[in-house]
């Protein structure tokens, strides 16, 4: 049996995730309603799986998890959120939490993370992770030669380094094929390019 322990101050969380665990080897040991209340039941119960509510009256989820690393406790950490200021989602996962999970995702996903960072590996809602590849590719561009584009142009390298074509860049961006031609053009003459094949090259060596 693997035990849980869970930080939430709504009920009706807590008692959907005994329900979704119900006939599984997971198992909540413990539900705490506020972040101040969280560290002392995981010293008490020493579950193998904590489930952080990220909005929690008191301390945060978030900031839970970092005080549990800074005492050197390594087991995994989930943390389950309904909404969450996007810099602040980037910030847990850059920050190294085990499990991020939504809630208003399907209830299957909370048991995939459960399972995954049973295993010891991580696992973050595919949403957030693309949000803090993009993050960390903005700021790329925003230093070395690609300083110099626009946020446009330099949206259109990131697509362009992701090996996507014009006409899809185009959808993506919702503007015409000739438009991404044209920011094409400009990025080539701004970075002393020749054509696209050196672009991808020159994106490459920045990586």
């Amino acid at each position: 049996m693997i035990r849980l322990l869970i930080a939430d101050d709504h009920p009706i969380i807590a008692s959907g995730v005994e329900s979704l665990l119900r006939g599984t080897e997971f198992q909540i040991v413990r539900h705490v309603k506020t972040g101040d209340a969280a560290l002392p039941a995981i010293e008490a119960e020493n579950p193998d799986i904590v489930i952080l509510d990220e909005r929690l009256p008191g301390k945060a989820g978030l900031d839970i998890y970092r005080e549990l690393r800074a005492k050197g406790d390594r087991r995994p950490v989930i943390l389950l959120t309904g909404t969450m200021p996007e810099l602040r989602a980037i910030e847990a996962v850059e920050a190294g939490v085990d499990g991020f999970v939504l809630k208003h995702s399907a209830p299957d996903h909370l048991l995939a993370c459960l399972e995954a960072v049973r295993r010891g590996e991580r696992w973050i809602e595919q949403s957030l992770l693309q949000r803090a590849l993009d993050r960390a590719t903005r700021q790329d561009m925003a230093k070395g030669p690609f300083a110099k584009l626009s946020p446009r142009e330099q949206e259109i390298v990131r697509l362009v380094g992701e090996n996507i074509r014009n006409p899809e860049i185009a959808a993506r961006l919702g503007i015409s094929e000739g438009t991404v031609k044209v920011h094409l053009h400009n990025i080539y003459e701004k970075l002393g390019l020749s054509n696209r094949v050196d672009l991808v090259m020159l994106i490459r060596d920045g990586d």
